[in-house]
């Protein structure tokens, strides 16, 4: 594949933060192939990848969770010229020093909060493919974004595809700047995971093996166990509402096994606007780069004539109740859906680890969310106050089900 040159249109400098994720990987090889310089790149502790990352691209600024793991880094890349800074603040520190044009954030969870508050405050567009920042500060991330004259472009591949079909009307917008009373609902659509279509019952005991296996999309252990339990569905359900100031009710999930339509807008003269595209990550990163132009690419697109078929279905929320709680999230709102996102956290990685059953991931979820207080999301200091009183609410109903 041998895009065009979009020297014109698109900026030159980008910095990738969770480059050894999975969105992050797949930035990397889309934008290597573009005529912009990677200047920087920021992981957790993979010191290993990241060095072979750095090598590829050669940034200036590499940035690494801890000091540790920045040494490692740094003995990898001897004589090589990049800067290597570690700690738990490092890439935010780095952020302003490194001048990108773009920031393209793909930290994934809670963890990338921090990140993307500084990113918002560079006043530079922010690719953003961390939807937990979005569900939990989203207020806190557009107003640094006003203050500094910045912009964000959605990267996940639904909202991406709504602020594609936005671009259509009057209504385009990701901070409240557009007119959403022209929107009758946002379709968006789900995959419905490797389970779809069976009872409660006979997926309360699917291994982690089996949950890990989606059916279209390559993606994180955290991630591919959310889209199981279509609670990754509820994310974006939330992040759709606070991305582009929509209620609730104008969201709806429908099923698309085929993954072709990433999401649809539907206005009110009920004409629908839908996004249909091959499933590849690249390709909303290089969006999110370019826009509002498009950067061109030689790979073969989707082929029609192979389609015969688009199908279309309601999520069954008996069977995925994790996807039927977020319109109580929402309307409570606060830190609650920061709980939300705690609660899950804790209740999937003790999944993984073969503690609980998958059924009990959602029991464990809901019981943590019964339990929850409302309090306002007023200061970033009140959201981390409720994640790390979650996670211990969550970790004592964890026993119950071990």
């Amino acid at each position: 594949m041998n895009p065009t040159r979009v020297s014109d249109i698109v900026p030159t400098r980008v910095a990738i933060l969770g480059s050894t994720g999975s969105v992050g990987t797949q930035a990397i090889d889309a934008l290597s192939r573009m005529n912009v310089r990677i200047v920087m790149l920021s992981a957790g502790r993979n010191a290993d990848l990241i060095a072979e990352q750095a090598r590829t691209v050669k940034p200036e600024i590499c940035t690494m969770e801890t000091e540790e793991a920045a040494s490692e880094l740094r003995l990898a890349l001897a004589g090589e010229n990049v800067r290597v800074y570690g700690g738990s603040d490092a890439a935010e520190r780095a952020i302003s020093e490194c001048r990108a044009d773009v920031i393209v954030h793909s930290i994934a969870g809670l963890a990338g909060l921090p990140t993307a508050l500084a990113a918002a405050k560079t006043g530079v567009r922010v690719g953003m493919a961390n939807k937990e920042a979005i569900i939990s500060a989203g207020d806190m991330i557009y107003r640094e974004l006003r203050r500094a004259g910045g912009q964000l472009v959605p990267i996940d591949s639904e909202h991406s595809a709504i602020f594609q079909c936005l671009n259509a009307s009057r209504a385009a917008s990701v901070s409240g700047d557009g007119d959403p009373s022209v929107i009758k609902r946002i379709l968006l659509t789900a995959s419905g995971g490797p389970f779809y279509g069976r009872t409660k019952e006979s997926i309360a005991s699917v291994t982690p093996a089996e949950a890990l296996a989606h059916p279209t999309w390559k993606m994180g252990p955290k991630i591919t166990v959310d889209s199981a339990t279509l609670m990754n569905k509820g994310f974006e359900v939330i992040e759709a509402c606070r991305l582009f100031g929509v209620p609730f009710e104008k969201v709806e999930v429908l099923i698309h096994r085929q993954s072709i339509i990433h999401s649809m807008v539907e206005y009110i003269d009920n004409t629908v606007i839908a996004q249909l595209g091959l499933p590849d990550m690249r390709t909303c990163v290089r969006y999110a780069v370019s826009y509002p132009e498009r950067a061109q690419v030689d790979e073969r697109g989707i082929d029609f004539s192979t389609l015969r078929t688009l199908t279309f279905d309601q999520p069954d929320l008996e069977a995925f109740p994790l996807l039927g709680c977020v319109g109580e999230v929402v309307r409570r709102g606060g830190t609650v859906p920061t709980a939300l996102i705690a609660a899950d956290e804790e209740a999937v990685a003790a999944f993984i680890r073969g503690e609980i059953s998958f059924g009990a991931i959602s029991e464990v979820v809901l019981d943590t969310l019964s339990l929850t207080p409302d309090t306002a999301a007023d200061s970033v200091a009140a959201i981390y106050a409720a994640e790390v009183e979650t996670r211990a609410r969550a970790q004592k109903i964890l026993q119950k089900y071990k």
